[in-house]
């Protein structure tokens, strides 16, 4: 069990690793810590990093300042930002998708899919989930008027983002119509919920994939059309556990949203990622997995708001 650490000891402990404090001095550091985050959470980013392998620095980290680790930090949390933006928008539109569907589906009245469903919850997790609800002041209403026989534009207002895409699962289960493409939005719903739960988005950006799993070829064709981007580029990039899940929640709200969200939404990352990231690029320039990682994305993002 490792021992807690007051925030001068952390201090001498990210000294002992090779952290150095130029960019950020050490009492300010500590006010950092103290007042803004926390140093099992900053330190993830070390990942980043590496380590020397030899000599009397043998160990610890190269060239990595404290300052780095706080910038990092701060560009996840507005990388978060965009990215619960981003799948509000996605969750929006599977839900209009999904009743424009079952509104124009002859053998539907709007109710019968949501009963069905429910049915095959031999739990009843999700009307549990529903009535747990049912003082809440933005669905308590909507549970008062339809508990517990729904109609499916009631339903979808009222059932987690899980739920929904289990819904659309079971849509096409029964109907065979394809709202969302599940194994993409698996990694939209893991992003969405890493976002939402604070967790580091960019700790590890060079990790990656699992060997025994391959890059979706929708989301290897989606960046094959863009001539500037090399195979090789592509194929390196894609094989990063980040890019590859940042990549498919790019793809997917390029399918399901309309020009004018997505034009605006390409400018915000063309924005973000022009200003707000590189405004201490100089932190970074000598960080060869940051500086390619960070390139790739701004192609991609460069193409998309053509």
């Amino acid at each position: 069990m490792k021992k807690l650490l007051s925030v001068d000891e952390l201090i001498e402990h990210m000294k002992s690793k090779g952290i150095t404090f130029e960019e950020v001095s050490e009492d300010d550091a500590k006010e950092f810590l103290q007042k803004n985050n926390y140093y099992m959470k900053l330190a993830a980013y070390r990942a980043n990093y590496e380590k020397c392998l030899t000599g009397k620095r043998a160990g610890q980290y190269k060239k990595l300042d404290f300052g780095y680790l706080k910038e990092l930090s701060t560009i996840d949390m507005y990388l978060r930002y965009i990215i619960i933006e981003m799948c509000l928008d996605i969750e929006h539109a599977i839900k209009v998708k999904l009743v424009d569907s079952v509104t124009n589906n002859l053998a539907e009245d709007g109710y019968d899919i949501v009963r069905r469903f429910i049915a095959k919850d031999d739990s009843f997790r999700i009307l549990k989930s529903i009535r747990s609800h049912k003082s809440g002041e933005y669905c308590k209403d909507l549970i008062a008027k339809y508990y517990p026989y729904f109609p499916v534009w009631v339903f979808v207002e009222l059932i987690s983002f899980g739920d929904l895409l289990y819904f659309c699962s079971f849509y096409e289960e029964v109907y065979g119509v394809q709202i969302v493409n599940n194994t993409l939005m698996n990694t939209v719903r893991d992003m969405r919920n890493a976002a939402a739960h604070s967790n580091c988005i960019l700790n590890k950006m060079t990790e990656r994939i699992d060997t025994t799993k391959q890059v979706h070829s929708d989301i290897s064709n989606f960046i094959k059309d863009m001539s500037n981007i090399s195979k090789t580029s592509r194929v390196n990039n894609l094989n990063y556990k980040f890019t590859n899940n940042f990549i498919t929640l790019l793809y997917v709200y390029d399918c399901l949203m309309g020009e004018t969200a997505k034009k605006k939404k390409y400018k915000e990352l063309q924005k973000f990622l022009y200003g707000r990231v590189v405004k201490n690029k100089s932190f970074f320039t000598s960080n060869t997995k940051i500086v390619g990682v960070y390139n790739f994305h701004k192609k991609v993002i460069d193409n998309l708001a053509k």
